[in-house]
């Protein structure tokens, strides 16, 4: 079994054991596991779409100190990528 059904496997068991998904996330972040490394983890626990799972991690109160943080750099992220299609559209 590899290291990611396991992890799967524990987080079954402490969801069975009542344990709700701030339980789960926080036990992430103390494992050390990156945010994005926690939302591809859950997506595959939980069998969700991507842009679910980020929703749960980037809203959770585990990774709350990082949120506006993270929200800027994809603002920042989308507003470049805004600016090379207008600049690309202003060529043609």
């Amino acid at each position: 079994m590899d290291k990611d059904n396991e992890l799967t496997e524990k987080l079954n068991n402490m969801l069975t054991e009542s344990a709700d998904k701030e339980s789960v996330i926080k036990f992430f972040r103390l494992s050390n596991y990156s945010k994005t490394k926690s939302i591809e983890i859950l997506k595959k626990a939980f069998g969700i779409y991507y842009y679910e799972a980020q929703d749960i991690i980037h809203n959770s109160q585990t990774w709350s100190d990082v949120k506006e943080f993270d929200a800027k750099i994809m603002n920042d992220f989308f507003d470049i990528l805004e600016e090379l299609g207008s600049s690309e559209s202003e060529k043609t």
